[in-house]
Formats: structure tokens, sequence, C-alpha cells
């Protein structure tokens, strides 16, 4: 556990609101965090050690981004998947590396390699090796006008957005089906019932110091009818 603590000899500072800012500067959430007064007028605040170390970002869950980022993940894809053999390097990286700039990971490449977007799996054997072969299997993660459809971490980061929000899982889906058989969601229905999950949150979302701030300002001009 970490401590620290502020004070101030000027009255008219909101130690606490500081403390508050302090915190959410570095991307803790207010309820992560303990914010209290002693007798002696400091605020303290406490955090808990695990949101002072960075998790390690586990490689194949990491975005690539860099040029040496990408470099080393298609070294790293090629030396691992045997149907990448004799892929030309050059090839094998540029259609990676617009896939990573679409926000997908190594472990999204990896699992298209392997599957449809169905969730079958694809071909193996010798006869399924090759450009032509990576090529096919990468293209069917596009859309017909070759654009990049949704990886399988980003669906499924979606739909935890859409839990999280308290909409129904099952949004978008045929009607005609047990719940249990029913398909995934198309990225499509996916990707508009996130962005309804994102306008909930918002609205819902915690008290921040800048809305707290606003309410300072505006509730100094309110007037309320005198009581009898």
């Amino acid at each position: 556990m970490a401590e620290f603590r502020i004070s101030s000899d000027d009255d008219g500072i909101d130690l606490r609101r500081m403390a508050t800012a302090l915190a959410e500067s570095q991307g803790w959430a207010r309820e992560d965090v303990s914010v209290w007064d002693n007798r002696r007028g400091e605020v303290i605040v406490t955090v808990d050690d695990s949101l002072l170390r960075k998790p390690e970002v586990d490689p194949l869950h990491r975005p690539r981004h860099t040029p040496h980022a990408v470099h080393d993940a298609c070294e790293r894809l090629r030396r691992e998947d045997p149907s990448l053999r004799g892929v030309d390097f050059a090839f094998l990286k540029a259609e990676c590396a617009r896939f990573f700039s679409a926000g997908w990971t190594l472990a999204d490449v990896e699992h298209a390699l392997g599957h449809r977007p169905d969730g079958r799996e694809w071909e193996k054997g010798e006869r399924y090796q090759g450009g032509r072969w990576f090529s096919h299997r990468l293209s069917a993660w596009k859309t017909p006008d070759g654009d990049i459809r949704p990886s399988l971490s980003q669906e499924e980061a979606q739909l935890r957005v859409i839990g999280k929000a308290g909409l129904p899982m099952d949004i978008g889906l045929p009607q005609d089906t047990e719940l249990s058989q029913r398909p995934v969601a198309s990225p499509a229905v996916a990707r508009s019932a996130a962005d309804d999950a994102r306008r909930l949150i918002r609205q819902n979302t915690r008290t921040t110091t800048d809305s707290l701030a606003h309410q300072d300002r505006t509730s100094a001009h309110i007037r309320r009818p005198d009581r009898p």
C-alpha cells in the first residue's frame, strides 16, 4: 500500500478535490483509492500496490503499430506457422501491417490464419501452404470493399461493453432460433450496439472533478425560494 499526503496553508484550497484530481490524472478510478482527512488538516491518499505496478503486456495481445514491432511480429508468425514457409517475407509483412494498423494483435492474426470468420478451422497440410493460401485466408477477414473486419478480440471487447451497459446479449440476432443456438451478432450489429453502450456508460459514469467543478459553478447561481 502506497500513501501520500497533501497539505496547504491556504484555507481556500479544496484538498480533497485536488487529491481526487491527482488520482484521476494517473488513470485510477475514484473507487480504487482512499481519500480521507486527518486531524492535522491534511488529506491522505492511499493507493493499492497493484495500481502502481503496470502489468506486463502479453506479446500476443499488445498493439503492433511501429515498423519494428510489426517486423518482430511477422518474424514470429512465420517462424511458428509451418503454412507460411515459402511466403515472401516482404509480402507477408505488408499484408499483416494492414491488420495491425486496424488494431489487430498477433493473436488475432494467428486466429485468422487458423480459423474462418464463422469459427471453422482452415484446412491444413502440404496443399495448403504458400503465398496464395496465406492471402486467401486473410481475405476472408476483409469486407467486399477490402476493409479489415473486426478481429476476434475486438468483437469480444465490443460484446463485453454491451454486457456492462446492460444491453441484451442477443441484440440484433435472429429471433427464430433458440438463444443457445443463435450465432454471434454480425460485426456491424456489434459495432452499432457497442456505440450505443458507450453512450449509456458515459451517461451513467462516475462523477469526475470536471463535473464537480461545473456543479459548483452552476450551483452558485441557483436561487431557491425561501421556505416559510
